[in-house]
């Protein structure tokens, strides 16, 4: 077989979707309850792999669209990068804090070479190989968790979930692995619209919703609704319509994320919750902190990449009375103004919201424009109160969708949306 035609052989592609979800799978066992986080790691052997079967197929077809994609996503993130660099030396930071700051950030190029390395074997295929792997490891992490409480206490465990409608204690409460939970919400997106219809799909569908509610997550529970609805609806409207709410949803987001930093930086936020009852898990006390530290100003320009974790470390080490131990503000929307500024949050929600969905749209078609906004609809949602931003599971699956989805769009123009949908040509 002429070698430039391997990744076109069913056989040989299987093969290389069984070793990818197994780097995938070894990498997600870093996040189980008694494992070491730096197992991640394991998951890089899923570039090595793509760069040995470019090496061997020197099939470049595909590589002109993954580029593309590759540039919108790392251009956002080099962006970020090189502000954090100079805002960093503005505010005469350590060495140390400039290098950990620079090493964590690109722990997010690392991803996207992952995703690059997959579409390139499989296609739109490398999307099923990631939930695979991760699927797997989310599994052998019950196996793993089911003989330390025994069989009984699990399955009662379970039973008041059940009854409960959501409290998470012994068993079910180790099943809340944040990172990976919030990608099975992309899945079942995916899988309930956008992949091909046959078993697979419903079989997969299934377990994403299982290990989705096993994990109850509140934040990714109360958005994956609300992309479902978005998605129902823009299967009903007409081109130019849906385009058009697609790119309302676009600048109501932007705009969103903006009054919701001027909704938590004014108290209402904290009103709303005392309002419904809902506990915050300390977040109310966190931003309390916080508050003295930025300005709602256009001369406010920022701190820089995870200098968030530096106040509240200091909150940590000089207010232990406050009983905080977390370092992480568990709020996306409001860290990103905090550590970019005021300009700097503005250009990420606009590059994030209207850049990438129009160019999306543009040059990748409006299926591809459809999957993006449902998937950033329901992890924009969660950076309210999560941060979900750079989890490195999440903003995996995240960015994995669009591009492996475009590549299959060229080649199988009998699939659809909706079957009553007209899609605009690119």
């Amino acid at each position: 077989m002429d070698r430039k035609k391997l990744l076109d052989s069913k056989h040989w592609c299987k093969f290389l979707e069984i070793l990818f979800a197994i780097c995938i799978m070894a990498g997600a066992m870093g996040d189980a309850k008694n494992l070491f986080s730096s197992l991640k790691v394991l998951s890089l052997g899923a570039i090595v792999l793509g760069v040995v079967v470019l090496l061997v197929t020197g099939d470049f077809r595909r590589l002109k669209k993954i580029s593309r994609f590759f540039g919108v996503y790392g251009f956002i993130l080099l962006g970020i990068l090189v502000w954090s660099v100079f805002l960093w030396i503005m505010n005469l930071e350590t060495i140390s804090f400039i290098v950990r700051g620079a090493m964590k950030f690109g722990y997010q190029f690392f991803v996207l070479l992952i995703i690059a390395s997959g579409v390139y074997m499989l296609g739109e295929r490398a999307i099923y190989a990631t939930f695979y792997g991760l699927a797997a490891a989310n599994l052998l992490m019950v196996f793993m968790t089911v003989p330390e409480y025994g069989i009984a206490e699990t399955l009662t465990a379970i039973m008041h979930f059940v009854t409960t409608m959501g409290d998470q204690q012994g068993f079910m409460r180790d099943m809340e692995i944040h990172d990976i939970t919030f990608t099975f919400g992309f899945f079942i997106i995916y899988f309930i619209f956008f992949a091909r219809r046959n078993k697979e799909r419903v079989i997969d569908l299934i377990i994403s919703i299982i290990f989705f509610i096993m994990g109850w997550k509140r934040i990714a529970v109360a958005a994956l609704p609300v992309a479902i609805i978005l998605c129902v609806a823009m299967g009903l409207m007409k081109t130019r319509t849906r385009v058009m709410i697609m790119n309302a949803i676009c600048w109501c987001a932007v705009l969103f994320g903006f009054g919701y930093v001027l909704f938590v930086r004014y108290d209402v936020f904290n009103l709303v919750m005392q309002f419904f009852e809902v506990d915050t898990m300390g977040r109310n006390e966190v931003y309390d902190y916080i508050y003295q530290y930025y300005d709602i100003s256009i001369t406010f320009i920022g701190y820089g990449f995870e200098y968030t974790t530096v106040l509240l470390q200091d909150i940590i080490d000089n207010f232990p009375e406050l009983k905080i131990g977390v370092l992480a503000l568990h709020n996306n929307i409001l860290t990103e103004y905090i550590e970019l500024g005021f300009f700097g949050f503005w250009a990420w929600q606009m590059y994030t919201w209207t850049f990438q969905y129009r160019w999306m749209l543009n040059h990748q078609g409006e299926m591809v424009a459809m999957l993006f906004i449902a998937c950033e609809l329901y992890i924009y949602i969660t950076y309210m109160t999560d941060n979900t931003l750079y989890y490195y599971w999440t903003s995996m699956v995240l960015r994995l969708m669009p591009m492996a989805y475009a590549v299959r769009i060229p080649e199988h123009t009998d699939q659809f949306y909706w079957p009553w949908i007209k899609i605009r040509k690119i």
